[in-house]
């Protein structure tokens, strides 16, 4: 019963520290929501955008990708009335750039989604929006304690176009499917075919785009409000990191690499991301310098001797689920992989291997949520600076007010091994 008081006691103090970094000013991330009508570029439509319109007409201001809300070729009245549609939510459709840079219109209201990115999945759920969802793939089948509910609906298999069950998609008749990026064009037109809408989301992209992506999810599926809460949120405390590092000076920034090895190959190339990868874009916002930075590529193969002539004071490696995330509930997996890990040969000379600074991340926080893995790396890569963060705190409170989730991460779950002592 002690036990159980001085924990509540210690939650309620983070939470409190968390609503104050939650109310500080700070510098502000600064996104475009794609959606037509956001004629001012900025992270929403409001009565801001139908002021810009009319400066148009008016001739005081230049037209911008996205004035034209009905996407008729031209700015008049009839934009601004469109946008006030918007506003009230009694839209009939809406026109949105996809991650594909395709101008897509939805029709609304959307009653029936079925998404295939798993970071799409979350922010769904997240923006309370879950109970339109009615198809989902593996990753979510499988992960029955993060989606309790949604992990009883139809299997679509893996997560890619290529690899889902298509006839099983159209057989569920959905409004719209969200798929990859990457996900191939002529799949996406074999959907269209069929007279199902596709929108094309950003799956690694850094945190400017998965924060534009869940508030564009937000304003198709009828939950801009939901997504405007969870986005300024999370936003609210990665813009007081934000602020912290811009003071930093280059020699304030630890060096930094980031690995992961193939499935079931302990003993494999180590890869890690190269100037083009989201990864080392997250490293360099919370403060971190990315060995990598100046590899050509984004997903790279790296020689380990390379990474001892680095001699990096920091070392992140994401591990995969079966050995991490919701369903693991114990670090031994984690513990060996990375005992394993810093025991190749030579490694015990590199001053992250030295100062105990080599961390297991889950692909969980990592790839599938990457506003959640710069809060932790923020910690990692700069403790001094962000004391008053507990990265833990934040993914509870998300887990608790978000997801709406009996999950207490103390217990359950298998995030960050070895999770520092005064976290």
């Amino acid at each position: 019963m002690v036990m159980m008081m001085i924990k509540a006691m210690r939650w309620a103090y983070v939470l409190v520290m968390l609503s104050i970094l939650a109310t500080t000013a700070c510098a502000k991330i600064d996104y475009t929501l794609e959606v037509f009508g956001n004629a001012n570029m900025d992270e929403t439509i409001d009565q801001k955008d139908i002021a810009f319109i009319q400066d148009i007409i008016n001739g005081t201001e230049r037209s911008t990708l996205l004035a034209d809300a009905n996407n008729d070729g031209k700015i008049d009245k009839a934009d601004i009335d469109w946008m006030k549609k918007i506003m009230e939510g009694k839209e009939s459709e809406i026109i949105i750039k996809d991650a594909l840079n395709r101008t897509v219109t939805v029709k609304m209201p959307v009653e029936r989604v079925i998404p295939l990115p798993l970071v799409t999945t979350e922010s769904i759920v997240a923006m309370d929006a879950d109970d339109k969802v009615v198809g989902v793939t593996a990753s979510v089948v499988n992960q029955k304690s993060l989606f309790p509910r949604l992990s009883q609906l139809p299997n679509l298999g893996k997560d890619t176009l290529d690899s889902v069950d298509i006839e099983k998609i159209i057989s569920l008749k959905p409004d719209l499917v969200i798929v990859y990026d990457f996900d191939s064009l002529d799949l996406i037109k074999q959907l269209e075919g069929k007279g199902i809408t596709v929108v094309a989301t950003e799956s690694h992209g850094d945190l400017i785009n998965s924060m534009s992506a869940a508030r564009r999810v937000g304003y198709i599926l009828g939950v801009k409000d939901k997504a405007e809460e969870f986005t300024g949120w999370y936003g609210s405390i990665l813009d007081n990191i934000s602020s912290k590092v811009e003071g930093l000076s280059e020699d304030d920034k630890p060096s930094v690499v980031y690995c992961w090895l193939k499935k079931d190959d302990e003993n494999g190339p180590v890869r890690s991301s190269g100037q083009d990868c989201g990864v080392n874009a997250l490293i360099r916002f919370v403060g971190g310098r990315a060995i990598t930075d100046k590899l050509p590529g984004d997903y790279i193969e790296i020689d380990p001797e390379w990474i001892m002539e680095q001699n990096p004071s920091i070392m992140i490696r994401e591990v995969f689920w079966k050995v991490s995330g919701y369903e693991v509930n114990n670090s031994t997996n984690c513990r060996e992989m990375l005992n394993g890990f810093i025991n190749r040969t030579g490694f015990s000379n590199i001053d992250a291997v030295k100062n105990g600074k080599v961390y297991a991340m889950s692909v969980s926080i990592f790839s599938d949520n990457c506003w959640l893995s710069a809060i932790y790396m923020s910690r990692l890569i700069q403790p001094d600076l962000f004391q008053d963060l507990n990265p833990r705190a934040v993914h509870q409170e998300y887990l608790k007010r978000f997801m709406k989730l009996d999950f207490d991460i103390d217990t359950q779950g298998q995030f960050l091994y070895p999770v520092p002592d005064d976290w």
